[in-house]
């Protein structure tokens, strides 16, 4: 089954004649400007989107640490529910130290860079992601337990 799919814009096609019979490894770097144009290949909004996320990491790396160390300073706050919210603080820390920076460059990065190609960190990026988060969230679910049983029994 021989499949010739042809996609034009205007007078232009959007498949290169070398990929039509191939679609499984189309090299979309290779497309034109108009293939798929969205606001994160505009140099203003990639440079809006590495100021917001900067002061996003910056800010979380701070809240998280002043979390952290506080705890650890002061000896009261050594309690159940407090070392919660260092776990809390630690997985919120680990995402924004690792997770965070590697979605920025995966926004911003053109694709000629080609930094995502690699099987190895996509596995990483997307198998982090989705571990610190729930991590959060779990920890989130046990502080509600454990203040729930203190409330009620």
């Amino acid at each position: 089954m021989d499949l010739d799919f042809n996609i034009t814009l205007g007078n232009r096609s959007m498949v290169p004649h070398e990929y039509h019979k191939d679609l499984l490894h189309v090299d979309v770097c290779i497309f034109p400007d108009e293939y798929h144009k969205d606001l994160t290949q505009n140099s203003s909004v990639v440079l809006l989107l590495i100021v917001l996320y900067m002061l996003i990491i910056v800010l979380a790396l701070l809240g998280n640490l002043l979390v952290i160390w506080t705890v650890w300073i002061n000896s009261h706050m050594h309690t159940v529910t407090n070392y919660y919210i260092v776990n809390l603080a630690v997985s919120d820390l680990l995402v924004a130290a690792l997770v965070i920076p590697l979605k920025l460059l995966e926004y911003t990065v053109p694709c000629r860079w080609q930094i995502f190609r690699s099987d190895g960190l996509c596995s990483v990026v997307y198998y982090l992601l989705p571990v610190f988060v729930f991590a959060s969230v779990l920890t989130l679910a046990a502080i509600s337990i454990e203040r729930s049983h203190i409330l009620c029994y």
